[in-house]
């Protein structure tokens, strides 16, 4: 949709013009272009995307279409996009002044909408990984600020070529087409190489993820039919397969994974991590690695191993989330602590 957008721009900034219907559908592509990226961002982040939430987030731009449409032929108009936006010629009605308004409003609302989003995920992800990297979605992050600071230099550039005069409204349409190329480049280059975060059947085992929402996972825990004593029986399971099998020293370990390994429901350890050990799943597994790494940092048998290869082999997947979870779990950097 986007590159819809800019062959618009392109079109109509050489002095083309689009005429009647198609420069009402060409004008109002980026409400679908908004809502695309949310639904986008939505199927990563573990949501069920159905039909009905296509047809509701993409519907807004067919009914903009047919109601411009309807208001062009009641007015005997001849709406023509030139410039890069379009012009209602010699006559000035009152609706007119507001048929970029329903733009500007979807883009901001589905980039806030975005950005909450984005941050309900990485709440998520400390309660099912037990790493960061490739997971986090920083990338999608950058594209959605990225957005809404086009967005607001968008608007400025056009309303003060408009109605100021700052600079030709020619010169600000193809500012704003350069600024959405880089961003498809951007957006075409890293969500190529993302890869799936949650598989369908995980996500029918953790219900909690599909919400998003603590007040409704204590909810589900309240249901779940473990009591104060079978809580602890399952941590002390759980903590003896930590302790025996090592399953933390395996960089891809997922809630999925260790239950798995260790014979207990997703859920359920989910529930003792979250209620008997009173951590995330993050937390808890990254410990264990902190506290195995301590013990070969310390050891003769893995001297011949630098700081870094102990971090690998005790499951962490970047030098930087080592050195920060180990500063965090002990107060000094790794190679601070192998001194002293």
């Amino acid at each position: 949709m986007t590159l819809g957008q800019i062959i618009f721009y392109e079109i109509t900034i050489y002095h083309f013009q689009i005429e009647g219907f198609w420069a009402i559908v060409t004008f109002g592509l980026p409400l679908l272009g908004a809502p695309m990226l949310f639904l986008y961002i939505l199927s990563l982040t573990g949501h069920q995307v159905s039909w009905k939430t296509l047809s509701l987030h993409l519907g807004i731009y067919p009914v903009y279409v047919l109601i411009f449409f309807i208001l062009q032929q009641k007015e005997s108009l001849l709406l023509t996009a030139v410039n890069g936006f379009i012009d209602p010629n010699e006559k000035s009605l009152w609706w007119m002044q507001y048929y970029a308004a329903p733009l500007a409003i979807s883009a901001f609302v589905y980039c806030t909408w975005d950005l909450i989003l984005l941050k309900k995920h990485r709440a998520n992800i400390l309660d099912y990984f037990s790493f960061e990297e490739k997971v986090n979605l920083k990338w999608v992050s950058y594209i959605v600020n990225s957005y809404f600071i086009l967005f607001l230099a968008t608007s400025f550039l056009i309303f003060g070529a408009v109605q100021f005069q700052l600079l030709p409204v020619e010169e600000a349409f193809t500012l704003v087409g350069i600024c959405l190329s880089i961003m498809v480049i951007a957006f075409g280059f890293y969500g190529f190489r993302q890869t799936a975060i949650f598989s369908n059947n995980e996500l029918q085992k953790i219900p909690s993820l599909n919400l998003g929402d603590k007040t409704n996972q204590n909810a589900l825990y309240s249901k779940s039919g473990l009591t104060p004593e079978k809580i602890k029986s399952l941590a002390k399971q759980l903590t003896e397969h930590m302790e025996t099998e090592k399953p933390f020293l395996n960089e891809n370990l997922n809630l999925s994974l260790l239950a798995e390994k260790s014979e207990i429901s997703q859920s359920h350890i989910s529930q003792v991590i979250n209620q008997h050990f009173q951590i995330h799943f993050y937390d808890f597994v990254n410990q264990y690695r902190v506290e195995e790494a301590k013990k070969r940092l310390l050891s003769d048998d893995y001297k011949q191993l630098s700081v870094l290869g102990i971090a690998f082999d005790c499951g962490f997947k970047s030098k930087s989330s080592f050195n920060r979870y180990f500063k965090k779990y002990t107060g000094v950097s790794p190679s601070e602590f192998k001194k002293k």
